[in-house]
């Protein structure tokens, strides 16, 4: 036989066997037995203790005025981290502050079972809503509030209206407004409390952002 002949024949019988071992292997992988995992709701995390990072209202979002729903898939490891976060669908803008956000996230099933580890997944729904509260709270980095009858917010200031008159402040100073006097991140129930059906509902609401030297008729600052 031809010696070039020979070692083709030779090589094609190499990736044979290669190739049904490749299969004869992966079954039995297929097959391993993995830990089981815990499926909850949204509404189910009111039962455990939650560590818990609020996305941010992106800038852009804001100035372009985009709002709506971003849902996830997080995946907790047995030690309450994340372990794996899907995407499902959202503006990428608000998708991307979610996930980064949700990343930091802890979670705590409270004791460990006792079949061993599990993972626990729980789809996850986020609504972005833009609106001018009144009256609105302007947390401030000093852990100051101010209450305010009306705020408008531009790319280069923040003027807010109590009573009649209109104070300006700088963007910079303030960390947050919204038409809570105060903000809790952290939800641990009371034991025997919890409700299923009753947990949280993540709504992140901001005041729309106006460019820099909007004004009034008037010339004066615009302020409903």
């Amino acid at each position: 036989m031809n010696p070039t002949i020979a070692r083709g024949l030779i090589a094609n019988r190499f990736w044979i066997y290669l190739f049904g071992l490749t299969w004869a292997v992966h079954p039995s992988l297929a097959h391993q037995k993995l830990p089981p995992r815990i499926h909850l709701s949204q509404d189910q995390l009111c039962c455990f203790d939650m560590r818990i990072v609020n996305p941010i209202y992106p800038r852009e979002a804001r100035l372009a005025h985009t709002e709506g729903v971003v849902k996830l898939i997080v995946v907790f490891a047995d030690d309450g981290s994340v372990a794996d976060l899907q995407a499902v669908s959202g503006d990428p803008l608000l998708l991307d502050s979610t996930m980064k956000a949700v990343r930091q996230w802890h979670f705590s099933m409270g004791g460990r079972l006792a079949d061993g580890p599990r993972e626990t997944e729980v789809p996850l729904s986020f609504t972005f809503k833009i609106e001018t509260p009144k009256p609105a709270f302007l947390h401030l980095g000093n852990g100051q509030v101010i209450r305010a009858d009306n705020v408008l917010e531009f790319t280069d200031k923040i003027e807010y209206i109590v009573g009649r008159r209109t104070h300006s402040i700088s963007p910079e100073s303030v960390t947050d407004i919204n038409a809570c006097a105060r903000v809790s991140v952290y939800i641990s129930p009371k034991e025997g409390s919890c409700i299923p059906g009753g947990g949280p509902s993540f709504v992140i609401h901001a005041i729309p952002l106006l460019p820099a030297g909007k004004t009034g008729p008037a010339g004066r600052s615009a302020v409903n």
